[in-house]
Parts: C-alpha cells; sequence; structure tokens
C-alpha cells in the first residue's frame, strides 16, 4: 500500500512541475509572439495556453478520481478524467478555429517580424516542451494526461515549425512563411486531438473499447464453458480506458451452477481479453 501511495506522490509532483515551468515560458512566448510581431510564436504560446488548462484539468481531475464511490457515483468518479480529455480536445477545436482564420489573413497581408529574437524565444520553447512532453509521456497511461501529453508533444513540435519558419524568412524574407509555419501547428495538433477526442466519445457512449470484437468473445464463451446454449446480454465497455468491464448471461442445456465452473470462466475472460471485471449470470433453460 505504501507504495500506492509513494507513485501517486510523484505522478502529482510531476505534473505540477511542468505546469509551473509551462506557465513561466507561455508568459515568455506569448510577449515575445506580440513584441516581435510573429504570429507563429503567437499561435504556439496559444497552444501552450490550452495546454496549461489541460494540464491544470488532468491534475484535478486525477484527485478528484481518486475519491470512493458514493451512493450518488456507485462507479465511482473515475470518468471525470475521460470528460477531462474530452474538454480539451473541444478547446484545442475552438483554437484551431481561431489560427487558421488569423493566418488567412497574414498570408494575404504578410507583415515583418524580428527573426533573430523569435529564433531565440522559440528555441527557450523547444527545450521547454520537450522536458514536458517526455515527463508527462512516462504518466500517458491516465487519458487525463494522455491529453496534456499530446498538447505539449505538439507544442514542441510546432516550437520547431517556428525555429524553421524563422531561418527560412531570415534568408528569404519571405514573411508569408510565419502564417504557413502556423497552418502546419494547426494540422500537427488536429491529428492527435481527433483520435483522444474519439476515444474520449467512445468511452463516454460506453462503445466497445478498440481491441475486442464482441463475435470472438462470444465465441470464446461457447468453447471455454460447458452446456452454454445461448449467450445473451453481452455488452463490454470501459469505465477509463484502463478498466473494461463485461456482463453476460448465460442459458445452459442443463442445470450447471458450478462456481468453481463461472469463476475459471470470468478468469479466462479477463485474461484473454484483457477486462478489469466480468459478471457472469447463469441460468437454466425454461
Amino acid at each position: 500500500m505504501a507504495k500506492d501511495h509513494s507513485s501517486i506522490g510523484f505522478d502529482t509532483s510531476s505534473s505540477g512541475f511542468v505546469f509551473i515551468l509551462t506557465s513561466i515560458y507561455f508568459l515568455i512566448e506569448l510577449i515575445g509572439g506580440l513584441y516581435y510581431n510573429s504570429l507563429a510564436l503567437v499561435t504556439d504560446s496559444a497552444f501552450m495556453a490550452i495546454d496549461l488548462v489541460g494540464q491544470l484539468s488532468a491534475i484535478y481531475a486525477k484527485r478528484l478520481s481518486r475519491r470512493p464511490p458514493d451512493k450518488n457515483k456507485t462507479f465511482g468518479y473515475e470518468r471525470v478524467k475521460v470528460l477531462s480529455s474530452l474538454s480539451n480536445g473541444i478547446l484545442v477545436g475552438f483554437l484551431l478555429f481561431y489560427v487558421l482564420t488569423n493566418a488567412y489573413r497574414r498570408i494575404s497581408n504578410p507583415e515583418p517580424l524580428d527573426t533573430d529574437r523569435v529564433f531565440i524565444v522559440s528555441v527557450v520553447g523547444l527545450l521547454v516542451n520537450v522536458y514536458g512532453a517526455f515527463r508527462l509521456y512516462q504518466l500517458s497511461k491516465d487519458i487525463s494526461l494522455r491529453g496534456a501529453f499530446l498538447i505539449v508533444l505538439n507544442d514542441a513540435l510546432s516550437s520547431v515549425g517556428v525555429i524553421v519558419s524563422t531561418m527560412i524568412i531570415k534568408f528569404t524574407g519571405l514573411y508569408v512563411v510565419d502564417a504557413i509555419a502556423s497552418i502546419v501547428i494547426v494540422l500537427l495538433v488536429a491529428y492527435p486531438t481527433y483520435f483522444l477526442m474519439r476515444d474520449s466519445i467512445n468511452i463516454l457512449m460506453e462503445g466497445i473499447p478498440s481491441g475486442i470484437d464482441i463475435e470472438k468473445v462470444e465465441r470464446f464463451i461457447y468453447e471455454n464453458f460447458d452446456h452454454a446454449k445461448k449467450v445473451k446480454d453481452l455488452h463490454i465497455w470501459a469505465l477509463v480506458p484502463e478498466k473494461t468491464i463485461m456482463t453476460v448471461k448465460i442459458r445452459t442445456e442443463g442445470k450447471v451452477y458450478d462456481r468453481e465452473k463461472i469463476k475459471s470462466l470470468k478468469e479466462l475472460l479477463q485474461e484473454k481479453f484483457r477486462l478489469y471485471d466480468v459478471f457472469v449470470e447463469v441460468y437454466e433453460e425454461d
């Protein structure tokens, strides 16, 4: 039990430190982007603001999810982590629209920027984001922190985009590259955000988790439970990604209430399909 508490403490301190570090750099990057007139840098700082909201939401969701089940929430509070990841995805979606509209305006009317100073700010940002992505990757099995990790990772990629764009502008004088870089950043963020939102919505809709074929599960029951005549009301859903639950009713040809057989089937199903818990109801044919 002591090991568990230690792990929790590590998770909280790691994500908390990344949050503080990201907050400091967000202010530096936003001021730098506005002062040196770089849309790509302002875009990157805007994603960092979303990143901060995401990290704060993930930290709070992680703490709230540890509350034990009660009379109102009999399954507990773990799904708050899924809500946190979905809200992060929605925030990013609004930001993508904002950046694209501003990028279009900049492409139509490019504006000059101080490439040397923008380059320095973006290099510092890359270092901060690489560190943050590394720390959050260690915690990314948690869906709420996975959302924060994806945004930090894309912040790192967007910093690379700003660095490349400022170098191109410095040697070519093509200021339109700054706006193009912001569009590339948007595309980099949109791809993983789509999958995060898709997985979050699937969990909230109690869909079957990816990687599980319900027909294979049904066939497995027939093959591993004697006298099974009809498999009914087979439901598989995820409370959170790491906790997949299954319920099933099995009608038998004869009276079969052997608890050891039922227990053995549950263990086989858990091992085969990586299920967190299985509920089996066996009844005799009428």
